[in-house]
């Protein structure tokens, strides 16, 4: 397996100081987060050269604003949205990823535009919304396939989106933009909330699966929740899973986006790099 750290979790942190950390505990790349006016593309290759890593992944970054949302109905927040998409794409680009994550609504927005109060309301506004986000894929698709870079999207828990939340519909979204551009990402973490068996979510992927977000059951460092991830391993190693595991553990906080920043947290840091990557192995080994 090849091992990656999605970087938002170290917020503002140099990346020359995320670089080193990952170096030191034998990670083979890294996962920029979806902030490309954050980054000189060749300095980031000029890293990536002298630390022997490379950029695995874009993470399309869509927690909370609505001008990054896919599905939106206004037309005009959905060229936004469609507009940062192409961004990342070209900052995958640049700096050789061969993918971007993408979350089609916003994480955060847990429910569909308007007055949804009725059953009836609700599954009429999703339906549209839903249609919205693979017309909108399907659109930032074209021009991921001109880049030669993949999109990933990504299913999220329930009660970060009303919209895409679990392997069955990310199957169902994929085969509807019917791009070969458009791909599968899945995360543990909301796979423990939303699947019976994480394991089996990977088999059902299958050869969709490009890239893949690692957390424990809590969201914390690998050991330090109840997940199988032997089990998930193995089912990895029987679809010859070949992406990237990226990590993606946050401090034990209500609120993981200003943990990340707060002083006590950040000996996780070091720590949640080092007992995850040697956890994972662990397990890996287990399933040769």
């Amino acid at each position: 397996m090849k091992y990656s750290i999605s970087n938002w979790i170290y917020s503002a942190e140099p990346l020359r100081t995320t670089f080193e950390r990952l170096r030191r505990f034998g990670y083979d790349g890294i996962e920029l987060k979806g902030e490309p006016e954050q980054y000189d593309s060749q300095k980031v290759k000029q890293l990536c050269e002298e630390f022997d890593l490379r950029v695995f992944s874009v993470l399309g970054w869509s927690i909370w604003p609505l001008e990054r949302d896919l599905a939106i109905p206004d037309p005009q927040l959905r060229q936004k949205a469609l507009d940062y998409a192409s961004q990342c794409v070209d900052l995958a680009s640049a700096v050789e990823a061969p993918l971007v994550v993408v979350i089609p609504a916003s994480a955060g927005r847990t429910s569909p535009m308007g007055d949804v109060t009725s059953e009836d309301a609700w599954v009429a506004a999703a339906e549209r919304e839903w249609n919205f986000a693979v017309e909108s894929v399907k659109r930032a698709a074209d021009y991921a396939e001109q880049r030669g870079v993949l999109l990933a999207v990504e299913p999220i828990n329930r009660y970060e989106s009303f919209l895409l939340n679990n392997v069955d519909q990310g199957i169902r979204f994929v085969s509807e933009v019917r791009s070969k551009a458009v791909r599968l990402h899945l995360d543990t973490f909301h796979m423990n909330i939303e699947e019976e068996e994480p394991a089996e979510a990977v088999r059902k992927a299958g050869e969709l699966l490009v890239n893949m977000h690692i957390s424990d059951s809590n969201r914390l460092a690998v050991g330090y929740g109840h997940t199988d991830f032997e089990a998930i391993l193995q089912a990895l190693k029987g679809i010859d899973y070949q992406g990237p595991l990226t990590l993606e553990p946050v401090p034990p906080h209500p609120n993981a986006l200003l943990a990340v920043d707060m002083e006590p947290y950040l000996p996780l840091r070091d720590l949640y790099a080092e007992e995850s990557i040697a956890a994972l192995r662990g397990y890996e080994e287990a399933v040769r």
